[in-house]
């Protein structure tokens, strides 16, 4: 039976779909061993049987997972599709690839089956369609090494490690179509005096859920990263601030009203203040981090708890929600 992905952080579903890759690779050059001993074997029993002596018997396993959703990476899939990690063209690739697969080695075998001989041109398309799957898996595990290696692993929000390079990469794709896009840093109000007084065990609670909520209420497009202590930076692409003021008061609320459920059953509520800056085309990407971190120091200045932007002069005041 197939597993969900893990409910939990970033590396903690990274984890698990490294793992199911991993597994497919394996098991589907297990496949392929069997479907090729199953023409071998019935091969070398048709020739048998003409001569007379003993046949082998055909291997009985041999049509077990013919089907693409009846194997482990199969029904994997079809349970996983529509998550985050998954819904993207590299995995639906995958997807297509195994069924191609799967579809390939069915005709193969039947014809064998039905016939007695080996179609070789359908062979060599299973051929192909195996090496095609194998070479996808081995890129997507690249893949999610990598991305893993660009994750806090105690909240699984992006690093600093990738910030950088990712927003430079954001704020020229918002120059180049002239699109709306914001950065916002997130800070944990009096987690100093959390720390101090439940630990710092309570403290990694506290951010591993802060930064489980960020994950879950932003936009798909958007990207978390742990920014230092108990800061995190969201970078919102396509938003001007209008909607960024909504997204953030959106989190804002949310946190507010979610409680965080320590080991020792005390539940403590947790607030945010939260600044945000526009990307804007003669601004370097730290000057921007700048301006939101001058926005978050006006929400916590003005009495925590709140959104604030900021505006160019020319246009608004500073720290106006």
């Amino acid at each position: 039976m197939p597993d969900s992905i893990a409910d939990g952080n970033l590396v903690d579903a990274e984890r698990d779909i490294l793992q199911e890759l991993e597994t497919a690779l394996s098991e589907h050059i297990a496949l392929i061993l069997e479907w090729n001993r199953h023409l071998i074997v019935r091969d070398e029993d048709e020739n048998t049987e003409n001569s007379g002596q003993p046949g082998i018997a055909a291997h009985p396993h041999a049509d077990d997972h013919i089907d693409d959703h009846d194997c482990n990476f199969g029904a994997w899939y079809a349970l996983n599709q529509h998550n985050r990690l998954i819904d993207q063209p590299a995995m639906h690739a995958l997807a297509t690839t195994h069924e191609q697969l799967h579809n390939a080695a069915r005709r193969v075998l039947k014809h064998f089956d039905h016939n007695g001989t080996i179609d070789t041109a359908e062979y060599d398309v299973m051929a192909l369609r195996a090496e095609s799957f194998f070479s996808q898996i081995r890129r997507l595990e690249r893949a999610f090494r990598t991305a893993r290696s660009n994750v806090d692993p105690l909240t699984g929000a992006y690093n600093r490690q990738t910030m950088l390079s990712d927003l430079e990469v954001e704020r020229e794709r918002s120059i180049r179509t002239n699109s709306a896009t914001a950065i916002a840093m997130v800070d944990l109000d009096h987690f100093k005096a959390i720390n101090d007084t439940y630990g710092h065990q309570a403290g990694d609670q506290i951010l591993q859920a802060i930064a489980g909520i960020l994950q879950s209420h932003v936009r798909p497009f958007d990207k978390v990263y742990r920014y230092g202590g108990e800061e995190f930076l969201i970078c919102l692409p396509n938003a001007d601030m209008r909607q960024t003021a909504r997204i953030l008061e959106r989190l804002r609320r949310v946190i507010e009203a979610s409680p965080v459920k320590l080991d020792n059953d005390i539940s403590l509520s947790i607030t945010t203040s939260i600044g945000a800056a526009p990307i804007l085309p003669d601004r370097k990407i730290e000057q921007i981090i700048e301006k939101a971190d001058r926005a978050l120091y006006a929400a916590k200045e003005s009495g925590r708890n709140r959104v604030r932007l900021w505006r160019s002069p020319e246009n608004a005041e500073t720290g106006k929600k």
